[in-house]
């Protein structure tokens, strides 16, 4: 059995490294070369975090750290060994922050990108107060010290590198493309369409429209459709001059299925006939409106239903092939929930969400793109915190398979609770982190929007929210308050538009 071990020293846990009663530890894992996750028992007993696994094999940890004045951010240390020795925490997650930095930095570098003299000047801080507290090993408290200054410099000269990539990559594109063709639009719930003010906003940010056209919206009833709500925000669209991206037919998400679906829980072939027969009327009655296709979201992770990895691929294929057989034009993509895989630290048999597209794009069905689902820093049903280089370093793991990518992208604006939200769920966030603002949206969300904007590869940005004063899914994921009023990223999405997209 590999057994890891990592020792704290006292004067970091009092100072909420971990939290103050070390629950932020709760969410760490283990992974492989791969990134993905691996299962193992965690123990955290105040002092050591140990976790086990059944394979002995050399591992990375990845774990929350409260990075002061930020927040918790997942921080990875570089792959290390089984050997029953504890490893000093602090020091290994700045060597993994370190190694990290410097071999992105050298390998963008070399392909042109021109680094900023304050990024050489973190750098060199972070890598010095590395290298002191590797000296320091024969006194914890101090290499942990010096340690958590590396990680603070090491993790500032990141943001300034992911700042000049962003800035550098997108006037490249601008260069040779002209205005960009990315797809940039929010998730709109159907019913009412956005008010005529809401419209003037919408469409001053946005150049498509993202119309949540879910089974649970469409067939509230069994066998009893009602396209009435979907139907009016499709004419609001066309009359706006916005293409239109729909879906997903089928979003396996507690609270967006329907709520009749407990009738079919045991028989999985009626299942499937069910949700394939809303998919093609859906598609029948839409065909040559719609300009991209989301024919489902979220089979890779478990759902309000049971349902067997052999069983989750068979729904995958018979809905992705009724959705190319009805409209064989309009491109088609699937979406992966939770990209980094972060749930399988709790099960030995959840499925890898990279390794369940592979499959889907080797099985030749015409799947033409892969949407990516990040509901950033919502604990237990979304993605937890990651800084920007990781973030872009994942997107381009995805784009190894050689597909457009489609990112659905939020990041909640509050912590309160949110009586309109589907899907209330907790934040990952510090006891320090007292409130989370509309700020800290603009801030992850901002940068993260313009790292995806500098990839070639991801051809369209869906912000799945876009008003809060009326029932949406996610809380506080809105660009328009609770009042419908614009908060600060739709004013910074709308200067996006403005300066960079068609």
């Amino acid at each position: 059995m590999g057994q890891f071990q990592f020792n704290i020293p006292e004067n970091l846990l009092s100072g909420g490294i971990l939290g103050s009663d070390g629950s932020l530890s709760q969410s760490a894992y283990l992974s492989g070369i791969e990134n993905i996750p691996w299962k193992s028992d965690l123990h955290f007993d105040g002092h050591c975090l140990q976790l086990r696994r059944r394979v002995d094999e050399s591992g990375k940890l990845i774990v929350p750290w409260n990075i002061p004045g930020y927040g918790p951010v997942m921080l990875s240390t570089c792959s290390l060994r089984p050997n029953g020795v504890p490893y000093h925490l602090p020091l290994e997650l700045a060597r993994g922050s370190c190694y990290r930095l410097r071999s992105q930095a050298d390998y963008w570098q070399r392909s042109g990108l021109k680094l900023s003299d304050n990024f050489h000047s973190l750098l060199d801080e972070g890598s010095r107060y590395f290298l002191d507290a590797a000296q320091r090993m024969a006194h914890p408290d101090a290499s942990g010290e010096d340690a958590v200054k590396s990680i603070r410099h090491l993790e500032a000269a990141s943001a300034d590198l992911m700042e000049s990539y962003a800035a550098q990559a997108i006037a490249f594109r601008r260069d040779h493309e002209g205005r960009l063709g990315s797809l940039l639009g929010a998730a709109l719930p159907v019913g009412t369409p956005p008010s005529p003010e809401q419209t003037r906003l919408y469409t001053q940010a946005f150049n498509v429209a993202g119309v949540r056209l879910t089974w649970a919206d469409v067939e509230t009833d069994a066998g009893r459709l009602d396209f009435d709500g979907v139907d009016a925000v499709f004419r609001w669209a066309e009359q706006n001059g916005l293409r239109v991206i729909a879906g997903p037919l089928f979003d396996f998400q507690d609270k967006l299925l329907p709520h009749w679906l407990y009738l079919l829980e045991d028989r999985f072939d009626e299942l499937v006939e069910a949700i394939c027969r809303f998919a093609r009327q859906a598609v029948e009655r839409y065909a040559g409106s719609v300009h991209l296709w989301n024919c489902a979201a979220g089979l890779n992770t478990r759902g309000p239903i049971d349902l067997t990895e052999e069983q989750i691929m068979r729904l995958a294929v018979e809905l992705l092939q009724v959705v190319r057989q009805t409209d064989p034009r309009t491109p088609v993509i699937m979406s992966f929930d939770q990209p980094f895989g972060e749930y399988m630290r709790d099960s030995e048999s959840a499925i890898s969400p990279i390794h369940c597209a592979d499959a889907l794009i080797r099985s030749r069905l015409g799947l033409t793109g892969i949407g990516l689902e990040l509901r950033m820093n919502y604990k237990d049903i979304g993605t937890m915190p990651r800084t920007n280089l990781d973030f872009s370093q994942m997107i381009d793991r995805w784009a190894i398979l050689g597909l457009p990518l489609m990112c659905q992208l939020t990041v909640p604006a509050g912590n309160q609770a949110d009586a309109l939200a589907l899907r209330p769920g907790r934040l990952m966030q510090s006891d320090s982190q007292v409130t989370v603002s509309e700020k800290d949206q603009l801030r992850i969300g901002g940068g993260f929007v313009r790292t995806l904007l500098a990839k070639h590869y991801v051809h369209g940005i869906i912000w799945d929210g876009w008003d809060d004063s009326r029932p949406h899914v996610f809380p506080h994921s809105g660009l328009l308050d609770h009042q419908g009023q614009p908060r600060p990223l739709h004013e910074y999405l709308t200067r996006m538009r403005r300066d960079f997209l068609f």
